[in-house]
């Protein structure tokens, strides 16, 4: 089945069904030993991050300490499997950047820091032999994680078991984002980006509830997260370029490249405002209680009509 709601479950079955697949999922992944090591690394770090933002719309429901365990389990697990696809992520992020025109037409061979990053992701795969024991370790963990799910304290067809936490995924990307307008720094577009991601996942996971109108807000949502993502990704980029900066020989290649970077954060800046800001326009009480409205109407279409033949 798929990351959203379907009419033939309740709710609170519904998104332990979701982890469970998610679960599922990752071991599969992380234990077929074939395709692309690097994708298939991918894929169960997003998986973690969508068991994630269910767990965050259950928070009330699984209480404080059952939650920061669960939630530690997932981010920590994730980041076990971040340095390979990290630096992937740079190496296609520059690449990007140089197919852009201001930068084909400029004097600057770039090559060198290109380079760099490749013998740097070399590095980082010449360990994925080491990582084997970690990801055999991993798969037995995730098994283990699979067996909680059946514990967590859900049960019911309530909205209620979702609303408060919604509201809260809501305003916490709403919050961040003016933060960002405010003052555009590097860990305050990560952390928009993150609660963006738990905002889209979230109506990803309700979009049946009124898929004509949920469908254009998760390709917004979506739109918005990979904007932010790349704006992280140069962020990231920058980092690295400047904390290895004696590296390289030709100061002024290395000024030039960073300005380039700093007109492309803008630009992507730019653009995650425009989208931003039609997404959380709305109070986050209007918001709540419309999603509620959806899924109580959803769930009446699936309810037999009392009639009578009289």
């Amino acid at each position: 089945m798929a990351y959203r709601l379907e009419n033939n479950e309740t709710l609170s079955f519904g998104l332990k069904r979701i982890v469970l697949e998610l679960i599922d999922k990752s071991v599969f992944n992380l234990s077929k030993g074939n395709g692309s090591f690097n994708e298939d690394i991918h894929d169960t770090r997003k998986n973690f991050k969508k068991i994630r933002t269910v767990l965050r719309l259950v928070r009330s429901n699984l209480g404080e300490e059952k939650f920061r365990l669960e939630n530690s389990f997932y981010r920590n697990t994730g980041r076990t499997l971040s340095d390979l696809r990290d630096s992937t992520v740079l190496i296609q992020t520059f690449e990007k950047l140089l197919k852009n025109p201001e930068i084909e037409m400029s004097k600057f061979d770039f090559s060198i820091f290109r380079n760099f990053l490749i013998e740097k992701h070399k590095t980082i795969s010449a360990a994925k032999s080491k990582k084997s024991v970690v990801i055999n370790s991993l798969s037995t963990d995730l098994i283990l994680a699979r067996s909680r799910v059946f514990d967590y304290p859900l049960s019911g067809d309530n909205f209620k078991i979702v609303r408060k936490n919604l509201q809260r995924i809501f305003e916490q990307g709403q919050t961040m984002m003016y933060a960002v307008l405010s003052e555009a720094v590097k860990e305050k577009v990560h952390e928009w980006r993150k609660r963006v991601k738990d905002l889209w996942y979230s109506m990803r996971i309700l979009s049946n509830l009124w898929p004509e109108i949920m469908s254009p807000m998760v390709v917004l949502l979506g739109k918005l997260s990979d904007t932010l993502g790349d704006a992280n990704d140069l962020f990231l980029l920058k980092e690295r370029i400047i904390s290895n900066e004696s590296k390289f020989n030709d100061n002024q290649h290395t000024r030039e490249l960073i300005n380039f970077i700093d007109k492309r954060i803008i630009d992507l800046l730019r653009d995650a405002r425009f989208v931003g800001r039609k997404i959380y326009s709305e109070n986050s009480k209007y918001f709540v209680g419309r999603m509620q409205n959806y899924f109580e109407i959803w769930r009446s279409e699936y309810s037999p009509l009392k009639y009578s033949s009289i």
